[in-house]
């Protein structure tokens, strides 16, 4: 209850702050938290040792104390969103790679940009509503339900649709990109247990499955992207080609191939400022726990254009061509989508 406290009061006291002070206070306040709080200090230093082994312990303690001072300015940032920078949202922002976008939309089946929870994400993730487009985001359920609740405003205040992770969400986001949509999702921390191992740096790391299972399913794009904070106040947005999935028939083989192409994604991302990688739960000493599937996917027709190229496995090394697709004779389980 703590942080959602400290976000009502950032958000009445935020307008009669000069933003040159907030920011400071930022620094200050995640300062402190990095100092304090041992637990998620020792959290954030297990996942920098992955990220670089043989990087000296300074360089792991400053980065460390960087990504403190990364989340809370990011959620000074969110708070500001609403009240004072909600009309400034393009001045803020630069953008490199559009072009994939707009590539990506004119396939018209949907683009899922997936990145990692890098720089200042929660207000680049507003950016396509600012354009015009119809965007949702995926975000993790965190307690209390009061502070779930408050957060999802605050990321809604510029016209984004927000949507909790888990199969209940399904049916939106197809209905999402069945219209073309784009859906936002974070791909390098599992929170529902819907995960594969992959390699992730120098060891396997649970990584969700979601985003990839679903473009697998509807045949959206997969479109890598990530921001960094060049300045308190301005960020960048860097947009990569998107990902070339592979379709062999054998799902779960696709499903394994086409995630470990996304963790080297993700790698290259964190890579370009480990400092600004705001994740303060670890990645890889955990105990994972394992969710069942949700069978919403599993009830959903391959879109014709994927039907096509996976007819010639099908009638080489499944029943006759006389006999319906498999997707559709029996539906199989799915995963959901994660944050």
């Amino acid at each position: 209850m703590s942080l959602l406290w400290a976000l009502r009061i950032g958000a009445l006291l935020t307008p009669l702050v000069p933003a040159r002070i907030g920011y400071w206070l930022c620094r200050l306040i995640g300062l402190a938290v990095f100092l304090l709080h041992r637990r998620a200090r020792k959290h954030v230093l297990g996942n920098l040792r992955h990220v670089c082994p043989r990087c000296s312990r300074r360089w792991h303690l400053v980065q460390a104390c960087r990504i403190f001072i990364t989340a809370v300015t990011n959620y000074y940032d969110l708070v500001r969103l609403r009240s004072v920078d909600r009309h400034r949202l393009r001045e803020l922002i630069e953008v490199r790679g559009l072009s994939h976008l707009e590539d990506a939309l004119s396939r018209g089946h949907g683009v899922i940009v997936i990145s990692a929870h890098l720089g200042n994400f929660n207000v680049v993730a507003a950016y396509p509503a600012e354009l015009g487009l119809e965007a949702a985001i995926v975000v993790e359920r965190v307690r209390p339900p009061q502070l779930f609740a408050y957060l999802c405003r605050l990321r809604s205040a510029t016209g984004v649709r927000v949507l909790p992770s888990g199969p209940e969400a399904v049916p939106a986001l197809l209905r999402l990109l069945r219209r073309n949509g784009i859906l936002l999702v974070a791909g390098d921390r599992d929170v529902t247990g819907h995960h594969r191992a992959v390699r992730f740096f120098d060891a396997p790391a649970p990584l969700p499955i979601g985003p990839v299972a679903l473009a697998l399913r509807t045949g959206a794009t997969l479109l890598p992207a990530f921001t960094i904070r060049l300045h308190p106040r301005r960020s960048l947005v860097v947009i990569d080609p998107p990902l070339e999935l592979q379709h062999s028939g054998n799902h779960e083989h696709d499903l394994q191939e086409n995630l470990q192409r996304v963790a080297r994604c993700l790698e290259r991302m964190i890579r370009t400022d480990p400092g600004q990688w705001a994740v303060l739960q670890p990645i890889w000493d955990r105990e994972p726990t394992l969710a069942p599937l949700a069978e919403a996917l599993g009830t959903v027709p391959v879109p014709e254009h994927l039907a096509v190229q996976a007819a010639p496995d099908e009638a080489t090394a499944q029943p006759p061509a006389s006999s319906p697709p498999r997707d559709r004779e029996t539906p199989r389980s799915s995963p959901s989508i994660e944050e």
